[in-house]
């Protein structure tokens, strides 16, 4: 096996690792807002981070089974990520077990759903259908070219929104106003992962290019404009400008994408950099918060 093709699977391996931060940054960016407003519940935070996250998985294993059991063309990032698997998909049947894996997440989280029903009443039912609806159809609205939109809405206002409230008992303009930077580095990591790009061998090396490279940097920048507007009008506090500090790795993921063309090794690494931007802005933005505290 050439060093280009190890290279390759182990930045694979690490995507797929670090995008279970999807789930797991709006939930903690969720808390550290509901923790400066006086209203953080340990338990709650604990069974609302293991729903999203259970979530994400379902989506993954139902994504899974109806691209990759049963290709279809307009799966753009087959080229690259050939062979990708959800987590456990291996030990599943091989036939439906991912199928199966996926509607049990699923049921898990209608369980998740209906006990917080029965706690906070009917005014949880739009958030919790609103997830279960994007977990269902996500592979129909990927197909049809709505994968950006879904994920800068799912893993953006409509995480942290429900988080906060189901903490809160309380829907306001802020929580929003603090998903949107989440929002725009969760839809970068989304378009990267899966881009319309073209492959082609350069001087024996696989070469990606023809890759939208103004659309990612525009989300970059709009994810930290988002974050200094929020703080310039006072709906988040001056603390949460640490998020800016993750700015150089999203430098480095430009960078890379400013050429005309990348090999894929580099390429894929500069995925995983994307990824660490939504990781190190979403924990720095909590910390903000609880300093400020």
């Amino acid at each position: 096996m050439s060093e280009n093709i190890i290279e390759r699977k182990k930045a694979i391996r690490a995507i797929k690792l670090l995008l279970f931060s999807a789930s797991v940054i709006p939930s903690c960016v969720a808390a550290s807002l509901a923790y400066y407003d006086g209203y953080f519940i340990l338990p709650t935070f604990i069974i609302l981070a293991f729903a999203l996250f259970i979530g994400q998985m379902g989506g993954d294993y139902l994504y899974y089974y109806f691209t990759n059991l049963h290709s279809d063309a307009r799966d753009s990032h087959t080229k690259i990520f050939a062979g990708w698997e959800p987590l456990f998909t291996q030990i599943l049947p091989k036939e439906r077990g991912t199928l199966y894996a996926g509607i049990v997440c699923l049921l898990i989280d209608l369980i998740i759903g209906i006990f917080f029903l029965l706690h906070l009443g009917w005014a949880v039912i739009p958030l919790a259908l609103a997830g279960g609806l994007v977990a269902i159809f996500f592979t129909p609205l990927m197909l049809r070219g709505y994968k950006e939109p879904v994920i800068f809405v799912t893993f953006g206002p409509l995480a942290i929104v429900s988080v906060y409230f189901v903490m809160s008992h309380n829907f306001s303009l802020t929580p929003v106003l603090v998903s949107l930077p989440i929002a725009f580095f969760v839809t970068v990591v989304a378009h990267l992962k899966g881009a319309h790009y073209e492959v082609k061998e350069i001087e024996g090396q696989e070469t990606v290019i023809k890759l939208d490279k103004v659309k990612i940097i525009l989300l970059l920048i709009l994810g930290y404009v988002s974050l200094i507007v929020a703080v310039v009008l006072h709906f988040m506090p001056a603390w949460t400008l640490l998020g800016l500090v993750s700015l150089p790795v999203a430098l480095s993921v430009v960078t890379v994408l400013q050429k005309s063309s990348s090999k894929v090794e580099k390429y894929l690494w500069a995925v995983v950099r994307s990824i660490l931007v939504l990781i190190s802005s979403g924990l720095l933005i909590s910390l903000g918060y609880i300093i400020a505290k």
